[in-house]
């Protein structure tokens, strides 16, 4: 672990591919490289984690291609909201099959991980899982925090005056989707909040960050990533969106320098690493030299070619990937709606992270859940599916 942040007073939150050749014979199966010791990663392991980010309400229904143009909107793009296109939300919620689902990368991602860990409201004590945030004071807060305690998850959530609660509008046609996130209160979270809680904060073994978040609260990131750091915690990054790396390319560099786990998918890691059309090894050597020695873990999907986990050695300057795991097919027409399936794989991988269990197991576990959630709108779960991840 990185000791090189000073440990301060607890009243301040401010403290100082060569894999392609792996092999395989089956895309259903795992191939661990046995010569790989995973000992130094054994302490990373945690049983409770707060997660930091945009607590969202997505806005989801089925539209018309026309509506995309009429808004400047893109399939399979992300455009945020203005006054030129917010009308969009009124196309979505004028519609019968429309649905409030709440959502959000790191929501999506903690309640995925609680239903993995079959954590139920007031009776789970082997594990605790919050979400950190701020909504406004309006039904949406409301949606999010039944959401929140129906998964077991605990809620952190500053409540804003006068604010609206963010939102996302998700508009669904053929398969394909488009997003119109519009970051209201969940952007004014205060640092008066964060101390105020501080000691329930404290109360965590890891800390997971959303990439998203760190456009106006990048100040609050930074510092909760050394207070847990200089405590000696688990700290996770995930990169969330290329255009995200893109505009902010310093302040991932700076998290990631004090990140154990960092998360992302392939078009990500290419960002961070600022090359394209290479090998995974040389992405992953690239980035580790721009960051502080230490060893790190990346988690990174790559659609159908499955997902890689992979680790820097310092000490011995090789790249050592660990496996490789390949999701289930799932077929065309069982596909409802992608949203949500990058978040679901997340919260599947570290459920099973906490559980101790092999990062074969972790893998298996993100794909097979993140192949549930594209057979339903949003991120949500099926009621009668019962969760049997064996290791």
């Amino acid at each position: 672990m990185n000791n090189q942040y000073e440990k301060k007073e607890s009243s301040s939150i401010y403290e100082e591919d060569d894999s392609d050749n792996l092999g395989h014979k089956d895309k259903n199966i795992l191939y661990s490289n046995p010569q790989v010791k995973l000992d130094s990663f054994e302490k990373l392991r945690f049983r409770s984690l707060i997660a930091i980010g945009n607590p969202i309400v997505d806005i989801s229904s089925n539209i018309e291609e026309d509506v995309i143009d009429k808004y400047g909107l893109k399939w399979g793009e992300t455009v945020f909201a203005n006054e030129s296109n917010r009308g969009f939300f009124k196309e979505l919620e004028k519609n019968k099959n429309v649905k409030y689902i709440p959502g959000g990368s790191i929501q999506n991602t903690l309640r995925t991980c609680a239903w993995c860990l079959g954590m139920e409201p007031g009776r789970d004590k082997t594990f605790k899982i919050t979400m950190l945030g701020a909504t406004g004071k309006d039904s949406y807060r409301n949606k999010i925090i039944d959401a929140l305690h129906f998964a077991g998850v605990k809620d952190l959530l500053e409540c804003i005056p006068d604010k609206e609660t963010s939102r996302c509008g998700v508009g669904i046609c053929k398969k394909e989707r488009c997003l119109l996130p519009e970051i209201r209160a969940s952007n004014m979270i205060n640092v008066d909040f964060i101390l105020k809680n501080i000691e329930e904060i404290d109360n965590h073994d890891a800390l997971l960050l959303e990439g998203y978040f760190i456009q106006e609260r990048f100040e609050i990131c930074l510092a909760l990533c050394k207070r847990f750091k200089s405590n000696r915690k688990t700290v996770i990054l995930t990169l969330s969106a290329v255009f995200m790396v893109q505009t902010y390319y310093d302040r991932f560099i700076e998290l990631a320098n004090f990140s154990d786990l960092i998360i992302a998918n392939k078009a990500e890691l290419e960002e961070l690493a600022q090359e394209k059309g290479k090998e995974n090894k040389d992405l992953f050597i690239k980035i580790s030299k721009k960051l502080v020695r230490k060893k790190r873990l990346f988690v990174v999907t790559d659609g159908k070619k499955g997902v890689i986990v992979a680790k820097y050695d310092y000490d011995r300057g090789t790249m050592d990937f660990i496996l490789r795991g390949f999701p289930k097919l799932v077929k065309p027409e069982d596909i409802v709606d992608l949203n949500g399936a990058g978040d679901a794989f997340l919260g599947g991988f570290l459920s099973q992270y906490m559980l101790g269990k092999s990062f074969e197991a972790c893998c298996k576990a993100g794909n097979d859940v993140a192949g549930i959630i594209i057979r339903n709108i949003g991120c949500t779960f099926p009621k009668s599916y019962k969760i049997n991840f064996a290791d």
